[in-house]
């Protein structure tokens, strides 16, 4: 009953104190929250008793998972370097750096302590200045290396401070034992967060291909990884539950990765879950600690070496600090390793000094940092007490809430901007919700019982006059951005009416029928043929020759070849394809560059005039009116070739930013449509009401997921 009263009552601070930041919105709400938990804790004498075996679960694994899993992965890998160097090497100078000036401060806590608390200090909060990154103008680069930056920095600094408090705890520590099983335990924590979550994944896309497309049941199996992770790595593996979750929500399926996999209400429920989750995970976290505070507090004015606003000082000249190291690191990375972006080396740059003050600046702790400093334990392993515990809380919170200050005030002083900021946890999306009870349109609505279409036949209907409102404004037939959008209707289409004519397909790489079949064998005969005349003709050699043939001729067997069940099917092909995308990222040469070289040319060589001939055919059948073309499914083996021939002759590396905000537009675009041929359903009485209604979430379920992933 207590642990109930607990969690009803930090909810209802948590509440109180966000209707107040609504009014004082240059406050930062994570400051307000700790404000609550202090009044709490003076008028109320709430204290509470946190476990801190299970406090890191609880607390640490969901707001990781979700960080990795929100991250844009292009952007990480991008900026690998100054990530990378950020999240190590920043991380070990400012321990260091910072453990050393601890020690100087406060002479009489322990070295291991002072690292502790340093150590402690390394991960930052990358949402405290993502909210006025549009408004103070603050580079985009920034933006994601302040974010990327936080994702591993989150995993390093926790590694470290759980060293360092193992230390203080033990009273041992082994600097070659704690390097070698720094790595192990990152590595294999890497690892078994990277294959349980390819678990995960193949058990959520089994389910969705299965027809268990229910958005709560999935929601929940999404919460649920980070913790399940967590403990296997920590209780049975024994590496860092820290770095597992982290690469699991790194390699967790997206909604920008797997679009066509997960329905936009699934996707949609998905993403506002875990809102709502790390917005009370964040909200509890400073709520603690501002009831811990008043505690902390009385001890120190009991403790005759050292006093509130001695702590106070000491907090301040940390944060200092750390601002200034990171700084100083930003300055001689961007000036000794980036020298990319210009041609003469400059020492001092006006423009890069900004930049460098505005990292520095940005680098605000938050609840990571809080969490960690609240799982301290109690004792050590001799019994005693753990070293000035309750003043590595104070001063671990003062300088959150310095960093929370100093970017709330100095961003905007800097950049001659203002904007309210929001943090981890209260950066939920604020876009006006949508009302999917249109009922109230004042249509007048022919009434009728009979032949009225069900829902699966009305969302079919309007999918095909949508494709066909496409295809009459696309007029030239190949503006890439109408292919592209056309494209995912059509192939969204063949699935419902796959759907609708018998079980549910378990893969959407598969051969789903008969019409798929004839024209994948049509398609493979085509490249045959163009690899012979490329054969006949010493184009090619003989080993791309008969390498191309093989491939192919096993595509072919693969047509009438079913001896598998559904499921095993399944499996073996998400194995498969794992493997395949294995096999891009590590590619280990065993022969020479130049025959590499050669091979990839001829490679390239026998897939464009393949996909040509293929091309030529389809668009031969479609001319002919053949009874093949019969579901749309020429237009999807067509933007099929079309979209390899884009590639292979390097007109689409990456689509470009012009391209995405048209397709965006267009996209839009063809929901309206929809919305309209659903009135015009319902004016003609071919569908009810409810199903109009029905038809329409949907719609807004799609536009929301369309906004979602644009912010």
């Amino acid at each position: 009953m207590l642990i109930v009263e607990t969690i009803i009552l930090i909810i209802s601070l948590l509440i109180v104190a966000n209707i107040i930041s609504h009014y004082f919105v240059s406050i930062p709400a994570s400051l307000i929250q700790i404000v609550a938990g202090v009044i709490a804790a003076l008028t109320l004498n709430v204290k509470i008793s946190v476990n801190t075996e299970w406090f890191l679960l609880v607390f640490i694994a969901p707001i990781l998972f979700n960080d990795g899993n929100r991250f844009p992965k292009r952007e990480l890998w991008k900026l690998k370097g100054p990530i990378m160097g950020n999240a190590i090497v920043l991380v070990i100078v400012s321990t260091v750096v910072g453990g050393a000036l601890v020690k100087f401060l406060m002479p009489s806590l322990p070295w291991a302590t002072a690292f502790t608390l340093v150590a402690v200090l390394s991960p930052t909060d990358p949402i405290a200045v993502q909210s006025i990154a549009k408004k103070a103008k603050l580079p985009d680069k920034l933006m994601h290396l302040i974010s990327g930056e936080s994702l591993i920095n989150d995993a390093s600094g926790l590694i470290c401070f759980k060293y360092a408090v193992a230390a203080t705890v033990t009273g041992a520590f082994s600097l070659a034992n704690a390097t070698i099983d720094f790595f192990y335990i990152a590595i294999i924590g890497a690892l078994v967060g990277a294959i349980m979550i390819w678990i995960f994944n193949g058990v959520r896309l089994y389910l969705i291909n299965q027809g268990v497309d229910d958005s709560i049941l999935h929601a929940i199996i999404q919460i649920l990884i980070p913790f399940i992770i967590y403990y296997i790595a920590e209780d049975v593996f024994h590496v860092s539950g820290v770095v597992a979750v982290v690469i699991a929500g790194i390699l967790n399926i997206s909604s920008n990765r797997t679009g066509g996999a997960f329905s936009p209400e699934i996707r949609l429920v998905t993403s506002r879950t875990w809102d709502m989750l790390v917005y009370l995970l964040n909200g509890f976290v400073f709520v603690l600690l501002g009831i811990e505070i008043p505690f902390a507090m009385e001890e120190l004015i009991h403790n005759q070496s050292m006093n509130t606003i001695k702590a106070l000082g000491f907090a301040f000249i940390i944060w200092v600090m750390l601002t200034v190291i990171r700084f100083l690191w930003s300055y001689f990375y961007s000036t000794f390793f980036e020298r990319s972006d210009r041609t003469d080396f400059n020492l001092f740059s006006k423009a890069r000094f900004y930049y460098c003050l505005m990292s520095g600046i940005s680098g605000v702790r938050g609840a990571v940092t809080m969490v960690a400093i609240l799982s301290l334990p109690f004792v050590t392993n001799s019994g005693a007490a753990f070293p000035a515990r309750t003043l590595l809380l104070f001063i671990a919170s003062a300088v959150i809430i310095y960093s929370l200050i100093g970017a709330t005030i100095l961003i905007p002083l800097i950049t001659k901007n203002t904007a309210p900021i929001t943090y981890r946890g209260n950066a939920i999306n604020t876009d006006d919700d949508v009302d999917v009870d249109d009922s109230s349109d004042g249509t007048e609505v022919v009434s009728t019982e009979t032949n009225t279409l069900s829902a699966e036949q009305a969302n079919r209907v309007v999918i095909e006059k949508t494709i066909n409102k496409l295809r009459e404004e696309n007029k030239n037939g190949r503006d890439p951005v109408y292919t592209t959008v056309i494209a995912e209707y059509v192939f969204n289409l063949h699935n419902i009416q796959l759907q609708s004519d018998g079980p549910n397909p378990i893969s959407k790489k598969r051969v789903k029928g008969k019409k798929d079949a004839e024209l994948w064998d049509i398609c493979l005969n085509c490249e045959l043929e163009a690899i012979e005349e490329l054969y006949a003709s010493k184009d090619i050699s003989e080993e791309a020759y008969q390498t191309s043939v093989k491939r192919i001729e096993k595509y072919k067997r693969g047509l009438v070849k079913h001896h598998y069940n559904q499921t095993i099917e399944f499996f073996l092909g998400y194995f498969r394809r794992t493997v395949k995308e294995i096999s891009k990222v590590i590619h280990v040469p065993f022969t020479k560059r130049e025959e590499v070289v050669q091979y990839n040319r001829e490679a390239i060589k026998i897939s464009i005039a393949g996909s040509r001939r293929a091309l030529e055919k389809l668009r031969e059948l479609e001319e002919t009116d053949s009874e093949i073309a019969y579901d749309n499914l020429l237009y999807l083996f067509q933007r099929h070739y079309e979209e390899r021939l884009e590639l292979l002759q390097g007109r689409r590396r990456n689509h470009s930013e012009q391209f995405n905000i048209d397709k965006v537009n267009l996209e839009v675009n063809a929901l309206s449509f929809q919305r309209a041929f659903v009135l015009d359903l319902l004016e003609q009485g071919r569908i009810s009401r409810a199903t109009a209604n029905t038809l329409r979430k949907n719609i807004n379920y799609s536009e929301e997921v369309i906004n979602y992933d644009i912010q």
